[in-house]
């Protein structure tokens, strides 16, 4: 009789395993789906010419926006307001 018991135990624990484990396997497949679909997305053409634009810049601007991290802080700012525009999309929470 124990050894049911501890059968039917050691399926319960294997079952809460597997109903645990799942929803995880399933949101990594379709973040990697999603992250493989962004990473298909071409870069723009104006996009790929950008260092020529940079190179432009004066030497003591450059300097000043090297000091401020501008490069880091227009990146912050760009990503919260993408993040903003994803958050408004979401029917219960926009």
């Amino acid at each position: 009789m124990d050894y049911l018991i501890d059968l039917f135990s050691d399926f319960m624990v294997w079952l809460k395993d597997l109903l645990l484990w799942l929803p995880l396997k399933l949101t990594e497949l379709l973040l990697d789906g999603l992250a493989l679909l962004v990473e298909s997305i071409p870069v723009p053409t104006w996009l790929q010419g950008a260092g020529g634009f940079l190179s432009a810049i004066d030497p003591t601007v450059a300097f000043f926006l090297e000091a401020f991290q501008f490069g880091q802080g227009l990146t912050i700012v760009i990503a919260a307001y993408i993040i903003r525009f994803l958050i408004r999309r979401i029917p219960v929470i926009g």
